[in-house]
């Protein structure tokens, strides 16, 4: 099952990138779960997560990426790793 992204408004590019790559990628209106919110710091915010129980699961979360300055492969990295960098980088 592709893991759940996603995305604030402004970053559909991004997310078209994720789809051709295998995810699964929603919006701000998406109702069920996901894996990772991804958002730019500069410019979008987390508003939409004002009910946390319709889009987290509680009992794993979800792991918020701020995209800014990072490459499709570094969130790529990110969101499969639940994680930004290596710790043994």
């Amino acid at each position: 099952m592709p893991k759940v992204i996603a995305i604030s408004q402004g970053l559909e590019e991004i997310g078209r990138q994720l789809e051709a790559r295998g995810y699964e990628v929603v919006d701000e209106g998406y109702q069920g779960y996901v894996d990772t919110i991804l958002y730019d710091s500069h410019g979008s915010s987390l508003s939409y997560l004002t009910n946390f129980e319709n889009v987290i699961d509680m009992d794993r979360g979800a792991f918020v990426v701020d995209i800014r300055g990072k490459t499709i492969d570094q969130i790529i990295y990110a969101i499969e790793r639940r994680s930004y960098e290596s710790i043994f980088s």
